[in-house]
């Protein structure tokens, strides 16, 4: 009785502290992740930070979602329809319909674009937390280790990228069915996959690799060679040093890379990539390099992992999905991919930390691995948001930004 008393009285404190500041709620929640009413707190500020979303920088990807939604909010429903038909013929520039169907919903009673955002992140959110509550039902008994790993899972594609909250919040629909299946052995959350080109055209290479992997794990040895092939592709790609190999892809899988590639806004961001210095792509690399070897001491200790038969299915499915995004690293924009491999890496790690201990203190280095890849992100946060989102109560933040703005 006292305990559930305890309980009840520590999420009343978490909700007040919400209220409050949902960016103080949103950092206890994180440290506390595992407390009963965490991941819902968490999910809470997804929404605040959706509502208070800016979409003000010229150079980000929401700039254009917003000068999309200004005119496509006005669509009647036969406009609305004719771009559906046109997208299910494949015959038009419409790849997906997700950001087409949230601006029409959206316009039916408002133009405030904050509103958009807010259904962006509820999406995004909802399959990030369902991802995230996965990896937390792992016991890793050393608390520092367990917030390092937990740390790796939820930067590999952090909230801010509702900013570009198609592809990503692909990716985490994604990274969700991955895991239902092959954690927790419900193949039929392979049926989810279907949702993925709905959201992101693109994200269609995924679904077939997951399919691949599915059928084909079994062959670890086979995967393990292919990883080791494929990282060499992807440790000279993760500096920009190949040519564009798209063409090797079968064609439809072309016409999403090109349509993305060939976008103004993606020519100007591949124009920029080229006159950044090798130094800075060897910094903002790190992570992906760590991730490499990482994999690398789990091929190592695997006669430990295969010792039991669900960490060997996840682990064979791991390789065969890195193997794969190692080898498509080298086509523009589906090198994106890499991101939704590392939740499953984690979980990897996480299920097998007691054979790999003697590794842990790598782990004291992700600080430094990190530094670059969190300067970058801090330095994008501050460009889609505002001072308020930081420091104002949820119903002052929500009043703000969806009634007053």
């Amino acid at each position: 009785m006292i305990s559930s008393v305890k309980i009840v009285n520590n999420i009343n404190h978490k909700i007040a502290l919400f209220l409050i500041n949902p960016f103080l709620s949103a950092i206890y929640s994180f440290l506390h992740i595992k407390e009963r009413g965490s991941l819902t707190l968490l999910y809470c500020w997804f929404l605040i930070f959706g509502i208070g979303f800016c979409a003000v920088g010229e150079s980000m990807d929401s700039y254009r979602y917003v000068e999309k939604f200004t005119y496509e909010c006005r669509y009647t429903w036969n406009f609305y329809i004719n771009d559906l038909k046109e997208w299910y013929s494949l015959s038009g520039d419409i790849k997906d319909i997700y950001r087409l169907s949230v601006n029409f919903l959206v316009g039916t009673f408002s133009y405030n674009y904050h509103w958009t955002y807010l259904i962006y992140a509820s999406v995004f959110g909802f399959f990030y937390i369902k991802s995230l509550k996965i990896f937390i039902r792992e016991e890793v008994c050393e608390r520092w280790l367990f917030l390092a790993l937990l740390f790796m899972f939820c930067i590999s594609n952090p909230i801010f990228n509702i900013n570009g909250a198609r592809f990503y919040t692909s990716a985490w629909i994604g990274v969700f069915a991955a895991l239902k299946v092959f954690v927790e052995h419900k193949n039929r959350y392979l049926l989810l996959l279907l949702l993925m080109p709905l959201v992101h055209g693109s994200s269609v290479i995924w679904a077939f690799l997951v399919l691949i992997a599915f059928f084909t794990c079994r062959y670890q040895s086979a995967w393990i060679v292919l990883f080791v092939v494929s990282s060499f592709v992807s440790a000279v790609s993760y500096l920009d040093v190949l040519n564009d190999y798209s063409y090797l892809l079968p064609p439809i899988f072309q016409d999403q890379v090109d349509a993305y590639t060939q976008s103004d806004e993606a020519i100007a961001k591949m124009n920029g990539e080229e006159n950044i210095s090798i130094y800075t792509k060897i910094f903002r690399s790190l992570p992906s390099y760590f991730h490499l070897m990482l994999t690398y001491l789990l091929i190592i200790n695997r006669r430990f992992i295969n010792m039991d038969s669900d960490r060997k299915y996840l682990f064979s499915a791991f390789l065969a999905l890195m193997a794969m995004v190692n080898f498509l690293s080298v086509i523009p924009s589906v090198w994106r991919l890499q991101y939704l491999v590392v939740p499953i890496l984690v979980i990897v790690w996480a299920q097998n930390y007691t054979y790999m201990m003697r590794y842990k203190r790598l782990f004291y280095f992700i600080p430094i691995i990190y530094f670059f890849s969190l300067f970058l992100w801090f330095n994008r946060m501050a460009t889609v948001t505002e001072i308020y989102l930081y420091v104002f109560p949820a119903p002052l933040t929500i009043l703000k930004y969806l009634l007053f703005i």
